[in-house]
Order: C-alpha cells, then sequence, then structure tokens
C-alpha cells in the first residue's frame, strides 16, 4: 500500500470509531433517561420478582402459587407508594414555580407555566398519572 492509502484507511476507522461512539452515546443517554423517569407497574415489579424469587430459590409450583399473592399485595404497595413519591416531586416542583414566578415578567411567567404544562403531561404519559392530577396541576400553574 502507498502511503497515501494508508491515511486514507486510517481516516476510515478513526471516522468509523467516532460515529459508533456518537451513536452508543446517544443511545445510551435516551435509553437510561427513559428508564430513570418511568416508575416501574405493580405487575412488571409483581412478575421480576416473581421470576427471581423463583429462579434463586429454587422455588416449586406449590411454592410459587402460595408466594404469589404476599409478592402481588407488597407490589400494590410499592406501587402505591412510587405514586405518592411522584406526587410529592409534583408538589415541590409547583412550589419551586410559584417562588420563581415572583421574579419573573409577564412574559416569563406564560413560558414558565407552558414548562410546568408540558412537565406535567410528559408525567402523566410516562407514570400513567390520571388526567384528574394533571389537570389539577395545570390549574395550579395558571393561578401563579
Amino acid at each position: 500500500m502507498s502511503h497515501f492509502t494508508k491515511r486514507k484507511a486510517l481516516t476510515y476507522l478513526v471516522a468509523i470509531f467516532l460515529a459508533g461512539a456518537a451513536c452508543g452515546t446517544i443511545l445510551g443517554y435516551v435509553s437510561g433517561k427513559h428508564q430513570a423517569a418511568s416508575p416501574t407497574r405493580q405487575k412488571e415489579i409483581c412478575d421480576r420478582t416473581l421470576k427471581k424469587l423463583q429462579t434463586r430459590l429454587d422455588l416449586s409450583d406449590e411454592q410459587v402459587a402460595r408466594i404469589k399473592p404476599i409478592v402481588e399485595q407488597n407490589s400494590a404497595s410499592m406501587q402505591t407508594i412510587q405514586r405518592e413519591s411522584w406526587q410529592r416531586v409534583s408538589d415541590v416542583v409547583k412550589r419551586m414555580n410559584t417562588q420563581i414566578a415572583g421574579h419573573l415578567s409577564a412574559d416569563q411567567k406564560q413560558k414558565l407555566e407552558a414548562m410546568e404544562n408540558q412537565r406535567c403531561e410528559n408525567v402523566r404519559k410516562k407514570c400513567g398519572t390520571p388526567r384528574a392530577e394533571s389537570s389539577d396541576n395545570t390549574d395550579a400553574s395558571r393561578s401563579k
């Protein structure tokens, strides 16, 4: 190979490496953001917990049948805790926005309200928050 083709090949390899690194970074960020923002649903908690117990403890079918109601009940409790936690976070964000609004112009307050509405909609989509709760958030931001 001449010196020019070696240089060309090296350039292509570097470009391919950089493109792969960029794609990996973007996919990792999007995937991590989605997983972090979305709470686990009750059925998913229950199924995952049962599977882990069955695999790690070598449970018989009879044992799984006896344990399943316990796991289901506690999975429901975990789902309730997650919903309460999301509501507490939402309350803190609303309080913060109310405090911030006192330092903003009318145009900035409208933008802040739009940001809050978008946040409420995103939470509702990702977490299954009932629409009534989402509209309460919207009403609260309008009263700022």
